[in-house]
């Protein structure tokens, strides 16, 4: 039976809903807008195409068990691992950012300060917000400033208003430059009281919500000489894997600490480890060492991920822990 790549993502994402997220078939009718005659017709076609395959698998389900190793592994708060993989069939890759996205959901909280950083999964994710609740009483707040030197997954504006309009939630903006020309222009533009207001805010999050950045050397911040070639050359020395909103860090967690940072308008790290949920959001092979040292450095407490990324974690930090004790 051949269907279209949109009947495909839907009936994965109503089968996830209903063998995965044990929905009942009413509750993915009235959130999906549609008649729960439908969806039991969209169950029977899923079944019918492969997309559901059902098995006993014993006490834990595959990503029940990840998550628990996970959680155990890197003392986590928490974990959100879908079950799909990015790596798979590209029909699904709408329906994961989706699914990335109602894992994210899980963490927020009304009444809450919730800090967006940036990133590309970070974008898409804002991208396809399905909201279980609203959050009226919760603010988003950019954790930096902007810059059109940088891609839209830079944009963290554009982000935060994704959110508050999706959650009817409240949102605070930062206009002003991700970086300033010297110390003495991030001293007086913070005289500012709308500046001020947004720092003051990053002293007292709730939750911050980032990306995990990778490849340092390709990063659009040298590509587009945003930083110059000396911090690339000593963040290149120190062995640098990754970093949580330009704080760069090596496997271990790490931080290098840069002249730089003086002179950007974003969250200090300070503010960020003092943070009491801090959730990354990260996929695919070549963030793992990435990963990796934001687990062990506490960096982050949450990890959103998928099936595969979550496995190759577990398997780079346990063949670490082997090859410790040689």
């Amino acid at each position: 039976m051949v269907v279209s790549s949109k009947l495909f993502q839907k009936l994965y994402l109503i089968a996830h809903k209903y063998y995965i997220e044990e929905k009942k078939q009413q509750e993915i009718a009235d959130e999906l807008h549609i008649n729960r005659v439908l969806v039991s017709r969209y169950l029977k076609q899923a079944r019918e195409m492969g997309i559901v395959e059902i098995k006993i698998k014993g006490e834990f389900t595959e990503v029940e068990s990840l998550k628990k190793k996970l959680i155990e592994t890197f003392s986590l708060e928490d974990a959100g691992i879908i079950s799909m993989s990015f790596r798979g069939d590209s029909r699904f890759s709408g329906v994961n950012w989706v699914l990335m996205a109602e894992k994210v959901d899980q963490f927020l909280q009304n009444n809450a300060t919730i800090g967006i950083g940036w990133g590309s999964t970070l974008e898409a994710i804002s991208r396809n917000l399905k909201p279980s609740k609203q959050l009226e009483g919760t603010t988003f707040v950019p954790l930096t400033g902007g810059t059109n030197r940088l891609p839209s997954y830079f944009h963290t504006n554009d982000f935060v208003r994704r959110f508050a309009e999706a959650y009817k939630a409240h949102a605070k903006y930062l206009f002003a430059p991700f970086v300033l020309e010297n110390l003495l222009k991030k001293e007086s533009a913070t005289i500012s009281g709308d500046l001020a207001e947004i720092m003051d805010l990053w002293k007292n999050l709730d939750i911050v919500i980032t990306g995990i950045g990778c490849y340092v050397r390709k990063s659009p911040l040298f590509q587009n000489n945003i930083f110059d070639e000396k911090y690339l050359k000593k963040i290149l020395e120190k062995d640098v894997v990754g970093d949580v909103m330009t704080h760069f860090y090596d496997e271990n967690g790490n931080f290098v600490d840069l002249d730089i940072y003086d002179r950007l308008m974003n969250i200090s790290i300070d503010d960020h480890l003092k943070t009491r949920i801090r959730i990354g959001v990260a996929v695919g092979f070549k963030k793992v060492q990435a990963i990796i040292g934001a687990l062990r450095g506490k960096i982050i407490n949450v990890l959103i991920t998928d099936v595969d990324t979550a496995e190759l974690v577990l398997k780079y930090q346990n063949d670490y822990q082997l090859e410790e004790r040689k």
